[in-house]
Parts: structure tokens; C-alpha cells; sequence
């Protein structure tokens, strides 16, 4: 069995930009025995207890800790910032496979969610839901005069980009070629 606390440093590095930018502890959490893992799960429930950190409750997602859901939904509970309660929701939501509860209260949420990185970055969590009312919300911004909104919207969904990417090129000045015009 690996140390534990070394496991632990390496699924939930500092929180800042330089450690937690692109970084996925996926195969991390996939690569863990059995033993590690309930130690692992042990200790990362233990730690969100005691501070609010979404990649500890991402990391117990992946793991599908059922026995974390109660310090999830406090997390929730405590959460003033709809952003994050769509994300400790989504969480719930994916551990239980499927919640209507939280489903309600990201509809809830969403509509609280006015600054644009925070909406972007909401997109995929709200996506997760596999609810046609928060599809449906989402869909509102898939042609949204921002690009990276829209951008975001779309590939939340799995909608193609090709259309929002050229109306961004042209707005640029941007002149776009056909494949076979690469050579003239």
C-alpha cells in the first residue's frame, strides 16, 4: 500500500493557479487499491469537513462515495455563492446517479448566476445534470453574442462550434480559406 498522506498531496495539490490549472487526479483515483481507496475517501471527507475545496468533492465524485454525500450536502448547505451549490449539487447529483432535488435546485441556482466566467465555468457541471429544463436553459446561450458563452454553451452540450467559431473569425477580420484554397 502507497503512503497515504503522499496520495493525498498528489489528488489535492495547493490551491492555486500554478497547481490546480488543467490538473485531473482521474487516473490517480483509478490506479487506487481497495485498501488505499477507503483510506483515501476516509481522509478526503475528514478534509472537506474542515474546508470548502470543489476538487476534494470532485475527487470523491470519481471515487462515487457514497459515504461522503452527508459532508457534501452540508458543503452545500453552508454555500452562499450559487456557482458553488450548482457545483456540490452536480456532485450529489452524480454520486446518486440522479437526483430530483438537486436537479431543483440548479434550475434554482442558475437563474443567480450573472457574472460571465462563473456561468461558463457552470456549463459542463449543469450539462452533467442530464435534465432537459437545464439543457434547456443552457440552449439560451448557445448563440450568445459572446464567444466564449456561447462557445462554452455548445460544447457543454455537444453541440457544434463551427458556426459560433466563424461568425468570432469574420466579426475579427479574420479571412477563413477552404481546405483546398491552403495552397494559393
Amino acid at each position: 500500500m502507497r503512503n497515504i498522506e503522499h496520495l493525498l498531496k498528489e489528488l489535492i495539490p495547493p490551491s492555486n493557479y500554478q497547481n490546480r490549472n488543467g490538473f485531473s487526479n482521474e487516473h490517480i483515483v483509478l490506479s487506487l487499491t481497495e485498501k488505499e481507496k477507503t483510506e483515501v475517501e476516509r481522509n478526503l471527507i475528514e478534509m472537506l469537513e474542515k474546508k470548502e475545496d470543489d476538487l476534494i468533492g470532485e475527487t470523491l465524485t470519481i471515487m462515487k462515495s457514497t459515504d461522503s454525500l452527508p459532508t457534501l450536502r452540508k458543503r452545500l448547505n453552508l454555500s452562499k455563492s450559487p456557482t458553488m451549490k450548482i457545483i456540490w449539487a452536480s456532485y450529489i447529483n452524480e454520486i446518486k446517479s440522479g437526483d430530483e432535488e438537486m436537479k431543483k435546485i440548479a434550475l434554482t441556482e442558475f437563474d443567480n448566476v450573472s457574472e460571465k466566467y462563473s456561468r461558463i465555468g457552470i456549463f459542463h457541471h449543469l450539462a452533467g445534470f442530464s435534465d432537459s429544463r437545464i439543457n434547456d436553459k443552457i440552449r439560451n446561450f448557445i448563440n450568445h453574442e459572446d464567444y466564449l458563452t456561447a462557445y462554452n454553451a455548445r460544447t457543454s452540450l455537444g453541440i457544434d462550434t463551427a458556426e459560433i467559431v466563424n461568425r468570432e473569425q469574420i466579426k475579427n477580420g479574420v479571412k477563413t480559406k477552404k481546405w483546398w484554397e491552403i495552397w494559393k
